[in-house]
């Protein structure tokens, strides 16, 4: 595939051909529209009127390929061998040192363990400014994740359960 695209049968068969491609990271339901984030166990309803277009791009890193799927109302996507990536929204968390441009739920599993470890192993200690960025990086790769149309009530959830932790030991 060169350049960007845009007609919805082309973009569907790239889409396709990609996730066909690597099984342990994603799967993909044409006829429910839905794609799934392996790793995270996670859907994606795939909503096609929201494409603009789709286009097959090489990690600069790395070399690897991904599939970048450009949004209509500015948002993008990333398939790759990881998952289903995307970028972190700092509109709740404010801007975070080291955010990276791309996140994706695996990132957000590894933050939340980290601090599910000082809460569980660390009774009554009180959060230092570590904890407190983990927990604004999970709150940037929720809100990234929601922009791009994963449902994200769980990991709200959970996130809001952590706060309220955090935030008695500090008071505390």
């Amino acid at each position: 595939m060169s350049g960007p695209v845009q007609e919805r049968p082309a973009q569907r068969a790239a889409l396709e051909r990609f996730v066909r491609a690597r099984p342990a990271a994603l799967a993909l339901d044409a006829e429910a529209g839905l794609l799934l984030d392996v790793a995270a166990g996670k859907v994606l309803p795939l909503d096609w009127t929201r494409v603009a277009s789709i286009s097959e791009e090489r990690d600069a890193a790395t070399g690897r390929p991904y599939l970048l799927v450009a949004l209509g109302d500015g948002a993008s996507l990333a398939l790759a061998d990881q998952g289903i990536a995307f970028a972190p929204a700092t509109a709740s968390s404010g801007p975070l040192p080291g955010l990276p441009p791309a996140v994706c739920l695996r990132d957000l599993a590894a933050a939340e363990a980290r601090l599910q470890h000082f809460l569980v192993g660390h009774p009554g200690e009180p959060p230092e400014r570590g904890h407190v960025d983990a927990f604004l990086f999970c709150l940037a790769v929720v809100d990234g994740a929601r922009r791009v149309g994963f449902d994200v009530g769980a990991e709200e959830r959970r996130l809001e359960g952590i706060l309220r932790e955090l935030e008695a030991r500090r008071r505390g």
